[in-house]
């Protein structure tokens, strides 16, 4: 359903943009017999609370009901990427200098620490046996970690 996708990606961001927030990820895809719109914001920001799910629930529900982009039934789901998000790049390491992360390297390291700088030539990372710097392109994966 990929050209479900390419249609309804723009409407979405534009609505997003419209009420200052952003795509973090959408998909339709069949889940246990139902189609599943899936949407995820994010709030650059902040958090994404449930106020903001519902008011874009609702207003991507009111514009697919009216423009008929979905032939047939669906679930329309609308989440944030959670507090223990992927995190997408050097923006989001930006983003996020000061909290606590998991980075997953090329080269098979693994490193936890609190993000103390970011930049698109080096990332530095606190963990509690020192600093930690490496280049964001030795990234192979990473993601926030809820610190309590």
């Amino acid at each position: 359903m990929q050209e479900v996708i390419e249609k309804l990606k723009p409407v979405v961001v534009d609505i997003l943009k419209n009420l200052g927030l952003e795509l973090f990820d959408l998909s339709f895809k069949r889940e246990k017999g139902n189609w599943v719109l899936r949407v995820v914001i994010d709030d650059p920001n902040g958090y994404v609370g449930i106020k903001q799910c519902e008011k874009v629930s609702n207003e991507l529900g009111q514009y697919l009901d009216v423009n008929n982009l979905i032939e047939h039934s669906y679930v329309l789901e609308v989440s944030s990427p959670g507090l223990d998000r992927p995190m997408r790049g050097v923006q989001d390491y930006k983003r996020f200098v000061g909290r606590l992360a998991k980075f997953w390297l090329i080269d098979g390291r693994f490193i936890m620490g609190h993000i103390r700088h970011a930049d698109e030539v080096k990332v530095v990372v606190e963990t509690e046996s020192g600093m930690v710097d490496f280049s964001p392109e030795q990234v192979n994966k990473s993601k926030l970690e809820v610190e309590f």
